[in-house]
């Protein structure tokens, strides 16, 4: 029987034993307080409502904040790799610091911004001992039509042809008190 239904059919047969109580009294006695029954406990659901909201909303930041903190990266050719550290942990860092080393090498530099259209989250971790959750998956679309990468001549890299709409799905994790990218996948699609 689940706590809802429990605390439902406790709170009915106190109130039956109250009715009873005061029919079974005494004629002339003191009428007993009013009974006011105690909240139902609350659901999982409803308990795990506010970590999910903040992890929601950390991790669906934390993306956008990686986005903004690549795409700068790339302006910069791949110089200004420090950022990246505090928007990305594990496979996405390494991914990123060897496109930011590509980027030096071949003189490459970013032009643009890559527009993030969505966010959505797909799944989110297990909540830990202190109530809170430090690992969700977001599911994003962006438009990187407006990003280009051009070289030393500013000749743009691109090959023709190259699709400009991605669905990214990127894990985030709470990470040294920020949310941060640390495995994705994306492929083309029209979203």
């Amino acid at each position: 029987m689940s706590r809802r239904v429990l605390a439902r059919v406790t709170v009915g047969l106190a109130v039956v034993s109250l009715v009873a109580a005061c029919d079974n009294a005494p004629s002339g006695s003191a009428t007993p307080p009013p009974f006011t029954p105690s909240p139902a406990p609350t659901s999982a659901v409803t308990t795990s409502a506010a970590p999910q909201a903040a992890a929601a909303a950390g991790a669906q930041a934390g993306y956008r904040k990686y986005i903004e903190v690549k795409d700068a990266t790339q302006a910069s050719g791949g110089s200004d790799t420090k950022g990246l550290s505090q928007v990305a942990i594990g496979a996405i860092l390494g991914s990123e610091l060897n496109q930011a080393a590509t980027f030096r090498a071949r003189k490459w530099r970013g032009t643009g911004k890559v527009e993030v259209i969505w966010t959505k989250v797909l799944k989110f971790g297990p909540t830990g001992t202190d109530g809170q959750i430090s690992e969700v998956t977001v599911q994003a679309c962006y438009d990187s039509s407006k990003s280009v990468a051009v070289d030393a001549s500013g000749k743009s890299v691109k090959k023709p042809g190259t699709p400009t709409r991605w669905l990214d799905e990127m894990q985030m994790r709470a990470n040294g008190g920020a949310w941060k990218a640390s495995f994705g996948l994306n492929k083309a699609a029209a979203c």
